[in-house]
């Protein structure tokens, strides 16, 4: 049903709105409250694969798409254009980079308004040069088709049209949050020890600093416990080496727990929490753990300086493992430290991501969205 339609004359008038991802897990970790607390709209997701547990009342549609490049790319756009064009959704939103690749010139395409949910430019400061023009012509290629552009970074909102990515008039902040009763609730550990206990949650993959943790691992494991939670994603290019895994594992440096449905009893147990990524939005895991009172040691780099405050101490250069290890230790050896940090951290995130924040922002963005859409006038950026 299209916007300004009612079936049932009395009612307010419903939308009809299409998110874009590459894996169910995308949906099932990010968009799954969205879709929830967002029930004005009849939503529907296209994965890249099957979703298995969908939100109650949102319809999925599967068609294949793989993360990385590949010669089926162009079936998959044929595939999400003539399933875009049958449906005629008033707005079709994409998210992470392969499903805004090929989500964005399909939905204008097939006549609908296209928004790309920029989670994290590929474009950033501390880039190798060439990694920055690849991302450059990436994020390019995303805007130019998309209608809108919402951003999670305020630094993303800055320098993408400083740098002739988007134009601000595309851009619309959102920036992202997570479920604060959740995660302020007290919590049973999953796990005991007489020692601190340094977590981290993240794909197993090297852009989010895996390595880099097996290495301040290794280096610190007579002083603390080093667990990792997160899926193994083999099909990633920059997937963590088995080997590099398996040889972490028979030295005991590190407890790999795997995918978990519920993070919280993991963070509980953490006397600290390291996200040494080298690239993020507004890093979810970083807020998780500081809502439940642990510091973040991490790397300094866009999004993760959003949520930690690079005052505090907590933030080492990227890429420098050693400072990082310096940090590490640091925490280990002071116990009442992180106590007193992971409450100035909770308060940052307590103050200034909260979903609801982010819920109160896509809504006034989709409303304009929708009424720019009708009288053919342009969406005026977010603040």
């Amino acid at each position: 049903m299209a916007a300004g339609t009612d079936a049932d004359e009395g009612q307010r008038p419903r939308w009809r709105g299409c998110r874009i991802v590459a894996t169910s897990m995308t949906a099932r970790v990010l968009l799954a409250n969205q879709l929830r607390s967002l029930p004005e709209a009849d939503w529907t997701v296209i994965s890249g694969d099957q979703w298995d547990d969908p939100v109650e009342g949102v319809e999925v549609e599967v068609i294949p798409i793989r993360r990385e490049f590949a010669l089926s790319d162009f079936t998959a756009f044929f595939g999400l254009w003539r399933y875009l064009r049958r449906q005629k959704f008033d707005i079709v939103q994409t998210h992470t980079p392969k499903a805004s690749f090929l989500g964005l010139p399909a939905a204008r395409l097939a006549g609908s308004q296209a928004v790309c949910t920029i989670h994290g430019s590929l474009y950033f400061k501390g880039n190798t040069r060439f990694a920055n023009f690849l991302g450059w012509c990436f994020e390019f290629w995303c805007c130019m088709w998309a209608n809108s552009a919402l951003v999670q970074s305020r630094e993303d909102e800055q320098v993408l049209p400083r740098v002739h990515i988007c134009p601000a008039a595309k851009l619309h902040y959102v920036g992202n949050g997570i479920m604060l009763d959740r995660f302020l609730a007290p919590v049973e550990p999953a796990i005991h020890s007489e020692r601190p206990i340094v977590l981290m949650v993240s794909r197993l993959v090297l852009e989010k600093g895996c390595a880099d943790f097996l290495e301040v691992a290794a280096s610190l494991s007579d002083k603390a416990d080093f667990v990792h939670v997160g899926p193994v994603e083999g099909d990633q290019k920059d997937a963590l080496s088995p080997a590099l895994v398996a040889a972490a594992e028979a030295a005991g440096t590190v407890r790999f727990i795997g995918e978990v449905a519920d993070v919280r009893p993991y963070v509980a147990s953490a006397t600290f929490m390291v996200l040494p990524s080298y690239r993020e939005g507004i890093p979810r895991a970083a807020m998780e753990a500081a809502a439940m009172g642990r510091p973040v040691a991490a790397y300094d780099i866009r999004g993760v300086r959003e949520v930690i405050d690079p005052a505090l101490g907590l933030l080492a250069p990227r890429g420098d493992v050693a400072a990082l290890t310096a940090i590490v230790s640091d925490l280990i050896d002071a116990p009442d430290r992180c106590i007193e940090l992971g409450k100035v951290c909770r308060e940052q995130v307590v103050t200034q991501f909260s979903e609801g924040l982010v819920m109160e922002r896509l809504r006034h963005f989709y409303a304009e969205t929708l009424q720019s859409s009708s009288t053919g006038a342009p969406v005026s950026g977010a603040a």
